[in-house]
This record gives C-alpha cells, sequence and structure tokens, in this order.
C-alpha cells in the first residue's frame, strides 16, 4: 500500500513538473496566431499563456469577450471557445457554413475544435456537429 501511494505522489509530482505555464504577452505568440486574432477576433486581447511540456508547445489566449483560442506550438488554431456566445465564422469553409444556416437557422456557433481531419462545431441549442477538413457534414450528436 506505502509503495503504490509513493508511486502515485512520484507521478502526480512528475507531471506537475514536466508542464509549466508561462505568461506571454501578444508579440511572442506565433506569427500565424498574430495575424489569425488580428483578422477574425475584434474584441481585445486580455491575457495569453504558453504551455510547455515534454512532448508539445501550446498557447492559449484569452480575450476581453472570454473567449479562449488554443494555438498550436507553430500558431495554428486547434480550439476557439466562445464560452456559450456566439463566435466569428469568417475562418470556417463556406461549405460549412452553408450546411449550418440551412440545417440550424436560429443557432450560432459557439465552439469550434478541429483535429487533422475533423472539424467539431457546438451550437448554441447545443447541438454538436462534426465535419471533414474540407467542409463536408459527417455526423449530430
Amino acid at each position: 500500500m506505502k509503495t503504490l501511494l509513493l508511486l502515485s505522489l512520484l507521478l502526480l509530482c512528475d507531471i506537475n513538473l514536466s508542464a509549466q505555464e508561462i505568461p506571454i504577452q501578444k508579440s511572442q505568440l506565433p506569427r500565424e496566431a498574430q495575424a489569425f486574432l488580428k483578422e477574425h477576433f475584434k474584441s481585445g486581447f486580455h491575457h495569453a499563456i504558453k504551455e510547455v511540456n515534454e512532448r508539445v508547445i501550446l498557447y492559449d489566449v484569452f480575450l476581453n469577450d472570454n473567449t479562449e483560442i488554443e494555438f498550436n506550438e507553430s500558431g495554428r488554431w486547434i480550439k476557439v471557445d466562445g464560452k456559450g456566445q456566439a463566435l466569428p465564422v469568417t475562418f470556417l469553409q463556406k461549405q460549412t457554413l452553408d450546411y449550418v444556416k440551412i440545417k440550424y437557422p436560429a443557432a450560432q456557433i459557439t465552439k469550434i475544435e478541429r483535429s487533422a481531419s475533423v472539424y467539431k462545431l457546438e451550437l448554441s441549442n447545443k447541438i454538436d456537429l462534426k465535419f471533414d477538413a474540407v467542409g463536408t457534414f459527417i455526423k449530430a450528436d
């Protein structure tokens, strides 16, 4: 039992020591992230955090309207979360936007996540939609 407890504590310490959160300025974000913010988000920049661990560097950006945007190491957006509020969608494919407008005309997009091949959208009516990388609808949850 003591061995298990000690092992758990060591693992917890290792996880905490390996991940660092560093406050940074907007100018310290990758250029692609800076350009994305300037083009698509008019709400003022509040603060940013650079997350560093053994395998990856991520940037979390917080805007004055409570929107949170996560970028990868190169500055490509991974997640945009409006915290329940409508997001600007000028960076999404037209095909995706057209689908949402036709099928859910009263809903707004409040959260977007992307991986290499899938975009996940959360709507204000709590419906989740998945699209492929070119904007073709996959499924609704």
